[in-house]
């Protein structure tokens, strides 16, 4: 039986409009009318109400919300059935959802984008810490109250973290913001609800969703082969640290991403102080379903809120229609479904926006749109001329509100009717015409207004112009900005670091709760950035200006051992203790160790080791070296001597460190070398000869009477080239040739080669043979003397 405007459920809330249809429920606005609250009824369809796995993952719904108590969680209230009306009661969202306020708004700068994922991560992390898996976050699932509130809701899918999906058939979720392992069919973890998020923030930055494919199979399939896009190549603006976000976030394997929600919630948090994002409040859609629910609007538009199960293999879908439509939702086996009414497959795979006051609320929703393309509501359009958001430093109008300026909460409500007043009788009464009475009473009037006024002044400057400030910790800064205004002060906002409040909810107040003030006096509100992380180094080694960034953090620092550093300058903070980006407690000690520079290092010994070889060997130390001549008899030239600081020794990396290189000439061994060759070798090695001499030595033999016999200083021996001479000495006696035989020309030749006079018959010719000589040959003889030859005429 279908529910009309008035209906009661279970004979207590009352249905007032419509909001949403989705593939297997609707959703209406109601009132409770036991406790008198606004609240939102969403009731499976009749059609559905008896397939088992329809009600069980109704009842899952249910208890996964029931177990979750969160700021931002949508909550729930009641579970029941009426009749053939199965119903969950929820919290009403005034606001409207995610994927409205990016069709109102178009793409997000980054500092707003931060602040709505600061939110949706915050609110999955209590999913995370709970042990459950969301498994189908979206910007449709993802709701913006009246208070500017973001809440994550549709836990239909929901699972236990700890519970394997293992392999099967059917791919579950929306099909634009499945992660790898939902589409392969492995198991499902936390880290599938992190690339999801990964997913809504990239679209935040973008207003596009990364992939997609001709039919919602290839679609979910393009994420196994590809990478998810930076955000900055799709739109300018984006910095790298939030390409650098969406990158780990978005990651194919499981293990390269945030493990969890916590651990992406910190990441966000790091980049938004590094990039210094000012304070932004989440504007509430203004063209939103449940804002015309609420005012009786008729709209029959709303992107679709529910979600797809495809086969894992190329066959035919149920609906080629909604297949096209891959951020909505239908349940596909993996074998062809048994044939459905058209109405049904639309009611399943969509959903709509109904029209409050339509005579058929369940009309045909709005037809599908590919992901990427133009949103269903309109999307802004700035001025000519304009930006389509500006920075908060802009002054030109925006769709994104500048953070530093008030939010409005929407328009003020229209005025109520003033109730009609009286008409005045046409005739007057009759005038008193006691005039004693009439001056008595007017004195006693007057005697009373001023008594009253005296008294009501006394109090009003005794105790009646304070009042006391009221508690607020845990709300939201709106909705502890208006108990304030309720109370009767203004307010102001300031930031402080706290280990139990949760971020961007009330940390306390200044003055504090239960204190008297001024009333129109400013209350500060002191807004949670949970609890602080340890700075980051980068730009901050001076130990002062880290000192600085602690005490912005709530945190104390305190100077630890000093430490070596090869890279920070001595002085300088090379390390601290906790990490930087680790979480902390308010209060917590961070303690930072000053650098004492480069380790030293010992000096080695290379001693008469070759010159080029020594200085690599200390280069790669990380000195700086110095080369230094110097002669030294002990050590050939080119040759290390030694080192300044001395072998052995302690350096620091960087430091000066001199080589000596020897700059000694060895005598070469010249001996049987003729003179003139021996000058030249000599000349060549830059030692100078200072004369030549016959050597006294009787045993000083040689072939030639040139040969050298020695050298003064001797072979061998290392001099200082630049101030030592040498003196050669050449044989005493000379070795007689054999010249018996060979022709007189040939025979004078080597014997005057060998420093021999020759004697011969004046009547031998040149071709003579040589039959006799005198001295006879192997005799040793001096230079000079004179061999007698005898020829064969």
């Amino acid at each position: 039986m279908q529910l009309n405007l008035g209906d009661l459920l279970e004979g207590r809330y009352r249905i007032e409009a419509p909001i949403a249809r989705g593939g297997m429920s609707t959703v209406y606005r109601c009132v409770d009318t036991r406790l008198g609250r606004n609240v939102a009824a969403k009731v499976m369809h009749e059609e559905y109400a008896g397939d088992p796995i329809f009600a069980q993952r109704f009842r899952r719904e249910a208890r996964s919300m029931a177990h979750l108590s969160h700021p931002n969680l949508v909550g729930v209230y009641d579970f029941n059935s009426d009749g053939d009306h199965v119903f969950l009661i929820m919290e009403l969202i005034t606001g409207g959802t995610l994927r409205e306020l990016l069709a109102e708004r178009g793409a997000m700068p980054d500092y707003a984008a931060s602040a709505v994922m600061r939110s949706v991560l915050t609110g999955l992390a209590a999913v995370h810490n709970a042990g459950m898996v969301h498994r189908d976050l979206k910007p449709d699932n993802i709701l913006i109250d009246g208070n500017h509130q973001v809440k994550l809701s549709d836990f239909g899918l929901v699972r236990a973290a700890s519970a394997s999906q293992g392999k099967s058939n059917q791919i579950v979720g929306t099909v634009a913001y499945l992660s790898p392992e939902q589409v392969s069919g492995d198991d499902i973890t936390t880290a599938s609800d992190v690339y999801s998020a990964g997913i809504v923030l990239f679209e935040l930055l973008t207003g596009t969703t990364p992939f997609n494919g001709d039919t919602p199979l290839k679609h979910a399939y393009a994420r196994l082969d590809a990478d998810v896009p930076k955000p900055s190549s799709r739109i300018d603006g984006v910095p790298k640290l939030m390409d650098e976000l969406v990158a780990t976030a978005t990651a194919r394997d499981p293990k390269d991403r945030f493990k969890n929600a916590d651990e992406f919630l910190t990441a966000l948090n790091d980049v938004a102080s590094e990039l210094q994002f000012p304070a932004f409040t989440v504007p509430v859609p203004q063209n939103a379903a449940a804002h015309r629910a609420a005012a009786n609007m008729d709209d029959s538009k709303l992107t679709g809120m529910v979600t797809t199960d495809l086969p894992r293999s190329e066959q035919p879908m149920a609906d080629e229609a909604d297949d096209a439509d891959n951020d909505k939702t239908a349940i596909v086996p993996p074998t062809p479904p048994a044939p459905v009414k058209p109405a049904e497959t639309a009611i399943l795979n969509e959903t709509s926006v109904l029209d409050p006051f339509a005579a058929d609320p369940f009309a045909d929703p709005t037809p599908y749109q590919q992901p990427g393309a133009q949103p269903q509501a309109q999307l802004h359009n700035p001025p000519p001329g304009q930006s389509p958001w500006a920075k908060p430093s802009q002054p030109q109008q925006s769709p994104w509100p500048d953070p530093s300026q008030p939010q409005q909460q929407g328009q003020p409500p229209a005025p109520r009717p003033q109730p009609r007043q009286p008409a005045r009788p046409s005739v007057l009464p009759p005038a008193v015409t006691n005039r004693s009475r009439t001056m008595f009473a007017a004195w006693w009037v007057i005697v009373i207004m001023l008594t009253l006024a005296i008294a009501i002044g006394a109090w009003w400057f005794g105790s009646g112009r304070y009042g006391e400030v009221p508690q607020v910790i845990g709300m939201d800064q709106t909705t502890a900005t208006q108990t304030l205004k309720t109370a009767g002060f203004e307010s102001k906002v300031a930031t402080v670091y706290d280990d139990n409040v949760a971020i961007d909810m009330v940390a306390g107040t200044d003055p504090t709760t239960g204190e008297k003030a001024v009333k129109g006096d400013a209350v500060t509100l002191l807004v949670s950035l949970g609890k602080p992380t340890v700075p980051s180094l980068d730009g901050l080694t001076n130990p002062d200006d880290y000192n600085k960034a602690l005490s912005e953090r709530s945190l104390v620092g305190e100077e630890g051992e000093t430490v070596y550093s090869d890279t920070v300058p001595q002085g300088q903070i090379a390390s601290v203790t906790p990490s930087p980006h680790t979480m902390v407690n308010v209060n917590s000690t961070v303690t930072y160790h000053l650098s004492q520079g480069p380790a030293p290092v010992n000096v080695p010994n290379v001693h008469n080791t070759k010159a080029d070889e020594a200085k690599q060997q200390l280069q790669q130390l990380g000195f700086n070296v110095k080369v230094e001549n110097k002669f030294d008899d002990s050590v050939k030239g080119n040759y290390a001597i030694g080192t300044s600081p001395d072998a052995g020794s302690q350096a620091t990396r960087g430091s000066d460190i001199t080589l000596y290189v020897s700059t000694a000439v060895e005598i070469p061994d010249l001996a049987g070398v003729s003179e003139e060759a021996a000058r030249d070798q000599l000349a060549k090695a830059g030692i100078r000869v200072e004369s030549v001499t016959r050597s006294g030595d009787s045993d000083a033999v040689g072939k030639s009477a040139n040969d050298v016999y020695i050298t003064n200083p001797q072979a061998g021996t290392l001099i200082d080239s630049s101030q030592t001479t040498v003196t050669i000495e050449l044989v005493n006696k000379v070795e007689v040739p054999n010249v018996i035989g060979k022709r007189l020309s040939e025979a004078r030749t080597i014997l005057q080669d060998a420093g021999f006079k020759v004697k011969a018959p004046s009547s031998a010719n040149s071709n003579s043979r040589v039959i006799y000589q005198s001295p006879s040959f192997l005799s040793e003889e001096s230079p000079e003397t004179r061999v007698e030859l005898r020829t064969l005429n």
